[in-house]
């Protein structure tokens, strides 16, 4: 737990790793529902597009904070988390452009 004390009191950060695991975990349940779907709509454009914003914002937030108190505590900053965050920006991408050929071709 990273622990950053100031004139204010202590901010405690829990662990970014669970958030940047979950979002992988819904992405991917989400990229096997939009190849798993035949005629049937499971997902529509909204649901795909709504998920990929709110992921990309959330995780893009919490590794930038994490970056600003990595940065002021003159610590190295953790590279499984950039990683992670990658992984979830290309999730998104995949699930956007699987979509949209899968939409295609169903009509």
């Amino acid at each position: 737990m990273y622990i950053w004390s100031n004139s204010e009191g202590a901010i405690s950060l829990l662990y970014s790793r669970p958030v940047f695991i979950f979002f992988i975990v819904v992405l991917s349940a989400l990229f096997i529902t939009i190849l798993m779907q035949n005629k049937k709509q499971l997902v529509t454009g909204l649901h795909v597009i709504t998920i990929a914003i709110i992921s990309l914002f959330i995780s893009g937030l919490i590794l930038f904070l994490e970056g600003i108190i990595v940065d002021d505590l003159n610590l190295s900053g953790d590279t499984i988390s950039s990683y992670m965050f990658l992984i979830i920006v290309a999730l998104c991408v995949i699930n956007s452009v699987t979509y949209s050929f899968k939409n295609k071709k169903l009509q």
